[in-house]
């Protein structure tokens, strides 16, 4: 009789979503350049996002109700606040994207100069009087956002705030890449 060496165990492999890597329900965060694990970021299961879009369904009327200008200048001061953290997203972006220092300096500051087009949004949305009557644009909602991966401090910003300044509620889902 032949003899058949035992099988060698394997080491378990982590399940992956396009590439990245998920253990224990939660993302494992790479330096690419490096393999260093960054973080183990917790996924959202399934099962909670009903519970979000409730809370977010529940909010939205008040903010909705907010007048225009207030959440325009809540905005602005939101993004004019990107500045003081510009130096730790910067790194962030090197480390966890792998892009080059001037590429993510770049990115970070074309987000720190968003109060302009807070504006420009502002004023696609103020209503407008015609001799007959006014044009009001109503909010949808809630709006679900699933934003690419390539650009995470400017993107999200050319996606959420116009739907923040027309009234709506936000989910936010960044990408994992």
């Amino acid at each position: 009789a032949a003899i058949v060496p035992p099988t060698p165990k394997l080491p378990r492999r982590a399940a992956m979503v396009q590439g990245v890597c998920i253990e224990d329900g939660c993302i494992v965060d790479t330096n690419p350049a490096t393999g260093e694990v960054l973080a183990r970021v917790k996924c959202t299961p399934v099962s909670e996002v009903p519970a979000m879009v409730a809370r977010a369904q529940a909010a939205q009327p008040g903010w909705q109700a907010t007048p225009l200008a207030t959440r325009a200048a809540l905005l602005k001061q939101a993004v004019s606040s990107i500045g003081g953290r510009k130096d730790e997203l910067v790194d962030t972006i090197v480390r966890e994207m792998g892009k080059v220092r001037a590429e993510a300096e770049e990115e970070v500051a074309g987000a720190m100069g968003r109060e302009a087009y807070v504006d420009l949004i502002a004023a696609a949305n103020a209503p407008v009087a015609y001799e007959n009557g006014v044009v009001v644009r109503d909010a949808h909602g809630v709006v679900a956002i699933c934003s690419p991966w390539n650009f995470p401090a400017d993107e999200p910003l050319l996606l959420c705030l116009p739907a923040l300044m027309a009234g709506d509620c936000v989910l936010f889902k960044p990408r994992e890449v």
